[in-house]
């Protein structure tokens, strides 16, 4: 697998219960990639910088329509939290962006991740078996948060050549749905 485009996260993150939109899951991991790419990395205190232009490169769209899909998960992505359980079975609660910046005039985005977003995305010792890895081009013609998320959680199996038994619940969680949203299994099937 080529490194150029590679989206690699460690799979407690990839895993965590997420309710992300298309463009927020879309910045995340053009940040994965861009901060490899230019060698800036990732820190909880230095911002890193994605440009509508590389946003609407990769994901097919038009430089006007990508600075539209920033600047609104700009609005939102500040927000959004994710929750895991650490080491000691206890449930954290995490932001994703600790600081969020929209450059109007410059077409592009600045974010700094929290640190947990960080330790789960540059945590990488080697121990590959313990990362989801896939390319970029791999999801951007997906025009589904769902579909998306459900691609990471599944090529996170795909050394092991088989997907364990997701728990409903948790599954939802893992795909951004409220405990509200299509509760009957025939709407999850259609909408989901």
């Amino acid at each position: 697998m080529s490194k150029s485009n590679l989206v690699v996260k460690t799979n407690y993150l990839n895993t965590v219960l997420q309710n992300l939109k298309l463009s927020e899951i879309r910045i995340v991991q053009l940040a994965v990639v861009d901060a490899r790419e230019t060698g800036t990395g990732l820190s909880a205190e230095i911002p890193l910088r994605i440009d509508a232009k590389r946003y609407a490169e990769v994901f097919n769209t038009t430089r006007q329509n990508g600075y539209l899909m920033m600047k609104d998960a700009e609005d939102t992505l500040f927000n959004r939290r994710f929750s895991y359980i650490d080491d000691e079975g206890k449930l954290v609660k995490s932001r994703w962006l600790s600081q969020v910046r929209y450059l109007d005039d410059e077409g592009a985005i600045e974010v700094v991740f929290t640190p947990a977003v960080v330790q789960g995305i540059t945590r990488i010792d080697g121990a590959e078996e313990f990362f989801t890895k896939y390319l970029l081009e791999q999801t951007a013609e997906m025009d589904s948060n769902y579909s998306v998320r459900l691609y990471e959680l599944l090529v996170q199996w795909k050394q092991a050549k088989k997907t364990p038994v997701f728990e409903l619940e948790k599954f939802r969680g893992q795909l951004g749905l409220e405990s509200d949203e299509y509760q009957t299994m025939s709407n999850f099937k259609k909408r989901v």
